[in-house]
């Protein structure tokens, strides 16, 4: 028998219940596409704008989200090659704060990349460090389902982090595989093809085309596994109740520029007048202006269907949070790029088997490309469509950067920053033409950009303020450029005045160019924003202060105590720091630590678990000094670990004493704690022994690694330790 009070509660609830699902939810889903190089006006409602004439390049989709949308003109990215833009997106914190500059040589012994150069690249990181913010976490945590397809490349010579380790649900971990069997199967080689259409063949025109890894789909274009993987994920996570994040990182436009498109690389040669190609070596003037490679137009084309199709997919997927809506509706969508287009690169052999430069897209107004601090380099489409958002609208005014986007998707997702040491702006009030002006996390009005980019002969630190720009060279006599540039880039009226940077109005504004140097200074000092060193063995003729450089005189190791001496009577020593791997061999990585300096005496602690190190000076006069010769990469090729060449390196044994100490430690820890210490006793013992004897490779870095695993499953302070967190997976 039904009791009226049920009925009644059944009823309330009912109608309660039903305007819930008719609103919309308060956390709309975000898709951001980052693609990898392209250029700013590669889009073509970009180039329409920009050149008032119809582009050869053909983006449909990218336009449509134009319309429905915002275009921003003065998007940038945090550097001008992929690792270090990447990082900086994923942290929310410019490049010196995370510490990674450059796509090589990250988490490395600085060495010199030929060796007739007078500059050596400066210390810096490769991936993204323990204890730094990350967007898939902060997502996760903000109750989103979060994904990661694609391009990572933040994660080191050794892997790590992949970006499930990150906060990411569903992605790929160090083997490349992606961890949910539902939506990915490892035994289909179509899924299985990491990069995608990327994927490079032998020869871009007799191998691209009949990979069965490629069938042609409904639409005569090439089966995409990113495309694919991405769709099943949005279509599985919309059965749920969560709001979902995909970051979806395309390799493509990249070089080496090919497609695995035939259809629309034909429709490309048609377009320019030329036969289909039947050489795969260069097909475009290198110095000819214009965008005229139909390989690369069909590369762009193909990003623009990847978009069509996960914008598609939103449009015809109901949404289950909101009744009688697909996602689309509550679904933002951002589009941007990594760093400006390659204008230039050598790509394919000929028949005659040559490499010679082909022409990849063309920037111009904006000067210079890829890798350079330049406009070109660094400028970058950027559009967003989504709830709130004025269709058709385009700001012109409005100076952003990628570091944006991790405090704009917090707030999207209604989320706190205080807790984040985020150097971005929240965009959403800009984006939905609330605010002109983005605001800083204190509410100020941000009204400055800076750049790092710190890399020999395209070494540049910049400021961007108002309608000026400022760039320093720190690449000394490597970088021909002048030691300072200052440019206009836009009248009082924000028109255009010198976006090819051709006029450096540094000397007819001399206030002006002294606040902005000292304004980015003080930012590169704040950030400890390293700088490319001089190099002390130059032998084609003599640097300023060369003369003046200390000679390593003594290397001593102690214990855990390490130090060595250098001739008194040189110039002085202003920085020392300790470098040290904890995994030797190909996937090596090297970790800075302290250094002390006594006068013609630097100091230092062996960190637990150091396998080799090398200690490095600074002198006054920016002449890099290490503990050891290190062999420059004619010598030694990238990628080949250094720790095999050193030879004294502090090798294992201070490592081995300090893990021992280390131990000790831990055991204290853990028996204040009651918890069970007879595994690290009995593990303290073996290497206490080990130590006695002469330095065995192996078993001191078994003992090593033992110790470390041994520490790291206890819940104690020692686990935490700095030294024994680079690679938390690799002993388990």
């Amino acid at each position: 028998m039904n009791h009226p009070l049920r009925f009644l509660f059944f009823f309330i609830t009912a109608c309660s219940a039903s305007p819930v699902l008719a609103q919309r939810p308060s956390q709309p889903n975000i898709v951001h596409v980052l693609v990898d190089d392209l250029g700013w006006q590669d889009v073509a409602c970009y180039y329409r704008d920009q050149h008032d004439e119809e582009p050869f390049y053909e983006t449909p989709h990218l336009d449509r989200i134009a319309e429905r949308g915002i275009r921003f003109t003065q998007a940038y990215s945090p550097a001008m090659t992929c690792a270090p833009s990447r990082a900086a997106y994923l942290t929310g914190q410019w490049t010196p704060h995370n510490g990674v500059y450059h796509v090589n040589m990250g988490c490395q012994v600085p060495r010199l990349r030929r060796d007739s150069n007078t500059m050596i690249d400066p210390y810096y990181v490769g991936r993204l460090m323990p204890g730094k913010p990350v967007i898939g976490q902060a997502m996760k945590q903000a109750g989103y389902a979060t994904a990661h397809v694609g391009k990572w490349h933040v994660d080191g010579a050794s892997g790590y982090p992949a970006p499930i380790q990150v906060g990411f649900d569903f992605s790929f971990d160090s083997d490349k595989h992606y961890n949910d069997p539902e939506i990915y199967d490892a035994d289909d080689p179509k899924q299985t093809n990491f990069s995608g259409l990327f994927a490079q063949p032998k020869n871009r025109l007799k191998d691209a085309f009949n990979d069965p890894r490629f069938p042609l789909l409904d639409d005569e274009r090439p089966y995409d596994s990113m495309t694919d993987l991405s769709q099943r994920w949005i279509q599985k996570v919309a059965r749920g109740k969560k709001p979902f994040f995909l970051n979806l990182c395309p390799n493509l436009v990249h070089g080496p520029v090919m497609t695995r498109d035939r259809k629309r690389l034909a429709h490309y040669c048609q377009k320019l007048g030329i036969a289909f190609p039947t050489d795969q070596g260069s097909i475009s003037d290198p110095d000819k202006p214009g965008q005229h490679n139909p390989y690369y137009a069909s590369s762009v084309d193909s990003v623009d269907w990847i978009i069509g199709q996960i914008v598609h997919t939103l449009e015809t997927t109901d949404d289950p949070r909101w009744i009688d809506h697909k996602l689309i509706d509550n679904t933002y969508v951002f589009i941007s790029s990594d760093n400006g287009g390659a204008q230039k690169l050598r790509n394919w052999k000929n028949a005659t088997g040559e490499t010679e430069f082909e022409k990849v897209t063309d920037n111009a107004p904006l000067r210079e490309g890829k890798a350079w601090s330049y406009e070109g380099g660094c400028r970058i489409p950027f559009l967003v469509m989504g709830p709130d958002i004025k269709a058709g609208s385009v700001n012109t005014k409005t100076p952003i950067n990628l570091i944006d986007l991790f405090p704009t998707f917090l707030a999207i997702a209604g989320s706190g920053r205080d807790e984040l040491d985020l150097d971005g702006c929240n965009l959403l009030p800009v984006i939905t033409g609330q605010q002109e002006t983005p605001r800083l996390a204190d509410g100020k009005p941000r009204d400055t950009l800076y750049f790092h980019y710190p890399v020999l002969n395209a070494a540049f630190s910049t400021i961007r303020r108002g309608p000026w720009k400022l760039m320093k060279n720190t690449g000394g006599s490597l970088n021909a450029a002048p030691g300072i540039q200052l440019f206009r880039l836009y009248h009082d009226d924000g028109s255009k005045k010198d976006l090819s940077e051709t006029a450096n109005v540094a000397p007819q504004n001399p206030e002006i160019a002294k606040q902005m140097l000292a304004d980015l200074n003080h930012w590169l000092d704040n950030y400890n924003g390293n700088v490319p060193y001089k190099n002390a063995a130059f032998r084609s003729g003599t640097l300023a202060g060369q003369k003046g450089v200390p000679r390593v005189i003594a290397t001593k190791s102690k214990g855990t105590a390490l130090s060595i001496e250098v001739e008194s009577e040189k110039s002085k020593i202003v920085e020392a720091f300790l470098l040290y791997t904890i995994n030797p061999g190909k996937t090596e990585e090297w970790f800075q630590t302290t250094a002390e300096i006594n006068q013609n005496r630097i100091h230092a602690q062996a960190p637990p678990g150091m396998t080799h190190g090398v200690i490095c000076l600074i002198d006054e006069n920016n002449f890099l000094i290490t503990s050891e010769s290190i062999p420059s990469m004619q010598q030694l090729r990238l990628g080949q670990p250094v720790s095999e060449v050193l030879k004294d390196g502090f090798a294992y044994q201070p490592g081995l004493a300090a893990m021992i100490e280390h131990t000790r430690q831990a055991i204290s820890q853990a028996r204040l704690r009651a918890l069970s210490t007879q595994q690290l006793e009995t593990l303290l013992l073996t290497a206490q022994q080990t130590i006695k004897q002469p330095v065995d490779r192996n078993s001191y870095f078994e003992q090593i690694r033992r110790l470390r695993k041994a520490i790291r499953s206890l819940e104690i302070p020692a686990a935490q330790h700095r030294a024994l967190s680079w690679f938390p997976k690799d002993d388990e």
